[in-house]
């Protein structure tokens, strides 16, 4: 979604898109019987809120988050801004309430940050204040490396003053720089791209290279028992897998290492209950 390019007809392209994308994954997440979290944009419920209600509402496997009305960059520290950042989420809330019946406790940013919303006390109070419980922010590596993402693992903002609110960074590749789905990936150069330091000569250009490189993310996780939460634009990598073969493959491979799949909140609720306050930032 290019918020300088909305119109009529784009809209009608991108709902059509999200819409065939979220009926591939509920369809894939069924069958698999796998739980899920989707962030989604207070623009799209506007036009297909009825739709997506009807993919997602009735799997109480399937959570519902907030990601921003307009898909606004939120990092801006000003008051202005921040206002801004409220009022999004407030337009958002209403609408996933509209439709799902419950306010969302779960938010993801538009684009990841690295170290996420550490140093940010401004835009966790907001997010905190309006009954979010955790979110997902944290999906960048330094400038110098900032793709993919490092295996940053679930932590508390306790420094910043909210020891109950959840971090769920996500690891790994983000699709639209894996899949280049968009083209925001052209500039790709052969550099480490696993958790290895395996160098990425290419971007992967068939399904069989895109889970090659999931797999072996996923690999990682599993074998120093880390948290695999790769980022998933829907659109993203319907454009790339529209039967989503990797996504099941990745699925299958959870179940044949008896690894847990949960959704976000699943997630947050386990370190909630086991009353973990002090995960470390840099693990």
């Amino acid at each position: 979604m290019d918020p300088d390019n909305e119109s009529d007809e784009n809209w009608r392209s991108w709902r059509d898109e999200a819409l065939a994308a979220l009926t591939q994954f509920t369809l894939v997440l069924e069958q698999n019987d796998a739980p899920a979290t989707f962030f989604v944009v207070g623009k799209l419920l506007e036009r297909a809120g009825e739709e997506i209600a009807g993919l997602l509402k009735d799997n109480p496997a399937f959570d519902i988050g907030s990601h921003t009305y307009s898909h606004t960059d939120i990092i801006d520290d000003d008051p202005a801004a921040l206002g801004r950042f409220s009022q999004e989420l407030l337009l958002t809330s209403d609408l996933i309430f509209e439709h799902f019946g419950e306010r969302p406790v779960g938010f993801c940013t538009p684009g990841g940050h690295y170290k996420g919303l550490q140093g940010h006390p401004g835009q966790l109070k907001i997010l905190w204040d309006q009954g979010y419980r955790y979110i997902g922010s944290d999906n960048s590596g330094p400038p110098e490396q900032w793709q993919p993402s490092p295996m940053t693992q679930p932590y508390w903002y306790t420094e910043e003053g909210f020891p109950e609110l959840f971090e769920v960074p996500g690891t790994g590749w983000h699709c639209n720089y894996l899949f280049n789905t968009g083209h925001q990936n052209d500039d790709w150069k052969p550099a480490p791209g696993l958790p290895d330091g395996t160098v990425l000569e290419r971007l992967p250009v068939t399904v069989e290279e895109g889970f090659e490189v999931r797999s072996g993310e996923f690999r990682h996780c599993i074998e120093n028992h880390l948290v695999y939460a790769p980022s998933m634009h829907p659109w993203s990598v319907y454009r790339f897998d529209p039967e989503l073969k990797h996504v099941d493959s990745l699925i299958r491979m959870a179940r044949a290492e008896a690894v847990p799949v949960v959704n976000c909140r699943q997630l947050y609720e386990v370190y909630r209950d086991a009353e973990s306050t002090t995960v470390g930032r840099d693990s």
